[in-house]
C-alpha cells in the first residue's frame, strides 16, 4: 500500500482558513483606527482643507473661513 501526502498550504505558519478568519477583524480595528486618526489630525489645516471638508454631507463642518482681518491677503 502506497501513503499519500497531501502538501497543507501556509504561508509562515498562515492557513486560508486562519487568514479568512483574521481579516474582517482586521479591517473593523483598521477602519477604527483610520478614523480614530483622521479626527486626532483634524487641527492640522491640511488634513481639515484636503481630506474631511471632501466628506460629502459632514464636510461643511470643519468649513472654518479665515476672517478678511486676519487674512494675509
Amino acid at each position: 500500500m502506497r501513503v499519500q501526502y497531501r502538501y497543507n498550504l501556509s504561508f509562515l505558519g498562515f492557513t486560508p482558513q486562519v487568514v479568512t478568519r483574521w481579516v474582517p477583524i482586521f479591517g473593523v480595528w483598521g477602519g477604527a483606527l483610520g478614523v480614530g486618526a483622521l479626527f486626532f489630525l483634524e487641527p492640522i489645516p491640511r488634513v481639515r482643507n484636503v481630506i474631511l471638508q471632501k466628506i460629502p454631507i459632514l464636510g461643511s463642518y470643519w468649513n472654518r473661513p479665515v476672517d478678511p482681518n486676519d487674512s494675509p491677503f
